[in-house]
């Protein structure tokens, strides 16, 4: 099986509305999920470039549609350009109402009318279950059938027996199929090979042949 890596990872732009995302026709991937969850986290431990994202403590600071460039090289010299949207996070209360209802119709907006859209990373704090607002984006993504993989995140809360009870429940609660379900924790780097699997298994769904 190709090893894939990012050899080249950049910011592209921050936008309010799609329209405003780069128009290349390049596939992207985007992450999704509840404010604090750790999307910023995890693209920056995919991107092996720490600062690429700003990581807050404070949720609900993305509020528009980051875009970052990714340049995948495998072992055999294959190469994939693609992109990472980051789209702002659902459920956090503080953030002010007005900006809050704004949130539903932008990303809304990307995941229903963005033709270069491959695949959505469904980000879940791995200390609690799936839930109703996660399960809706599953089923709204389902009904477009856009490609949608589970990623548990903070994996290094749980022991190791807890996260195979996490992965079999989110499974099966889900419908989402067992291969497309990981863990990820990034502060002590447990499942460093959750995030390499991760790229590999999107990488190969993006790759042309040369």
């Amino acid at each position: 099986m190709a090893s894939w890596r990012v050899i080249d990872a950049s910011f592209e732009r921050s936008a309010p509305t799609t329209a405003q995302l780069p128009d290349d026709g390049r596939p992207e991937l985007a992450f999704a999920g509840r404010s604090n969850v750790g999307k910023s986290s995890l693209l920056n431990a995919l991107s092996n470039a720490p600062g690429l994202a700003r990581v807050s403590k404070a949720p609900g600071r993305t509020q528009l549609l980051n875009a970052f460039s990714w340049t995948l090289i495998d072992e055999a010299g294959n190469r994939v350009a693609t992109r990472c949207v980051d789209l702002p996070g659902y459920g956090f209360a503080k953030v002010a109402r007005q900006v809050r209802d704004a949130f539903a119709p932008m990303v809304e907006q990307y995941l229903e009318g963005r033709p270069s859209l491959r695949h959505v990373l469904l980000l879940i704090d791995c200390r609690r279950e799936i839930d109703e607002r996660d399960m809706s984006l599953v089923d709204f993504l389902a009904a477009r059938e856009t490609s949608v993989l589970l990623v548990g995140t903070k994996g290094d809360k749980l022991g190791a027996a807890e996260r195979g009870v996490w992965i079999d429940r989110t499974t099966s609660l889900s419908g989402v199929p067992r291969r497309s379900v990981f863990l990820t924790g990034a502060r002590t780097g447990i499942g460093v090979a959750g995030p390499r699997s991760l790229l590999e298994a999107l990488a190969r769904t993006l790759v042309v042949p040369r």
